[in-house]
């Protein structure tokens, strides 16, 4: 006999690699927002506060946070020199109406000055703060693990293989069923449609594997070819080859 070979049904495939393109799509989403997007919304903020066009917004200093603002806020009073600042955060990204701004991923810092002299300093959340910025990431980091596991699962099923030789019937890896060690064919007793059970004895113990059509995709070749090797009768001789329901 000619050995049969059979790897997964196409919509298996499919599917498996729609859910895995589907988890990384939103893990790309959620990183990118969370690095990237909401700071640009931030600084789009601004710039629209200002009156500015679009086009005018600033680039970001990731090493303005809130935290950051807040140490100058304590450190630099109203009245010293905008060098305190400058030497802590480097140059403002931003001057309009006299104001200086040090824009971050999180918000901004508006300095207020006159001439050389600082009058006023506060900081101003963006619309996606930081904690909305870190949670997308988190986000991100989990759906990355996710898609991590799809890819892990896709590469599992394209590994799926039925074998069928004058030796027996190898599923996957599991060990070689031997052709005299089958003792029965039968359709699927909880009637799945597109399944059928196989029965075999081996070490003296009666042993069942559920097979199923949407798992190996020439499956009524196989159960045809044992059926007339072993004498059964075809579950499915009677009716066209059964799909998954």
């Amino acid at each position: 006999m000619q050995s049969i070979v059979s790897g997964t049904s196409t919509e298996r495939i499919v599917r498996t690699l729609l859910l895995m393109l589907l988890v990384d799509g939103f893990t790309i989403a959620y990183l990118w927002d969370g690095y990237v997007g909401y700071a640009r919304q931030n600084a789009q903020e601004l710039v629209r506060l200002l009156g500015l066009p679009p086009n005018a917004a600033p680039s970001i200093n990731a090493a303005m946070t809130a935290a950051v603002a807040q140490r100058i806020v304590r450190e630099v009073k109203p009245g010293g020199e905008l060098t305190a600042i400058t030497s802590i955060i480097g140059q403002p990204v931003l001057e309009h109406s006299g104001d200086a701004y040090y824009l971050g991923p999180g918000g901004w810092l508006k300095v207020q000055s006159s001439g050389s002299r600082i009058e006023n300093i506060t900081w101003t959340d963006g619309p996606k703060t930081e904690a909305d910025q870190q949670w997308q990431r988190w986000i991100g980091y989990a759906l990355a693990f996710g898609g991590l596991i799809v890819a892990v699962r896709l590469a599992l099923v394209l590994a799926t293989r039925l074998v069928l030789s004058n030796a027996g019937l190898q599923v996957n890896r599991r060990p070689l069923i031997p052709f005299d060690s089958i003792t029965a064919l039968r359709a699927d007793p909880t009637g799945g449609s597109g399944c059928v059970e196989l029965e075999y004895s081996l070490d003296g113990r009666s042993h069942r594997v559920r097979l199923d059509r949407y798992v190996f995709q020439r499956l009524p070749e196989f159960v045809a070819t044992i059926c007339e090797r072993k004498g059964f009768t075809d579950p499915w001789a009677a009716t066209t080859a059964p799909g998954r329901a």
